[in-house]
């Protein structure tokens, strides 16, 4: 699969979704918000990892000077 001018390799995750979750995603999909599930999916996954980037980034760069202040290196 192409996306966004690069190659992607893909990988295969298994996941357990209440019903109720299940089918709100399936309503998505029929009235042509996604094309199939997954890829409501991916983007769910996508967004929430993109907005917890800025917190992440945050997170390691307080443990790299912290690891550099202890005189580690």
């Amino acid at each position: 699969m192409a996306r966004y001018g690069y190659s992607v390799v893909m990988a295969t995750v298994k996941v357990d979704l209440p019903e109720q979750l299940h089918e709100q995603l399936r309503e998505f999909v029929a009235h042509g918000w996604f094309s199939n599930e997954g890829d409501l999916v991916q983007e769910a996954i996508r967004r929430f990892l993109e907005s917890r980037a800025p917190e992440l980034m945050s997170r390691f760069i307080k443990e790299d000077v912290d690891w550099g202040l202890r005189g580690n290196g």
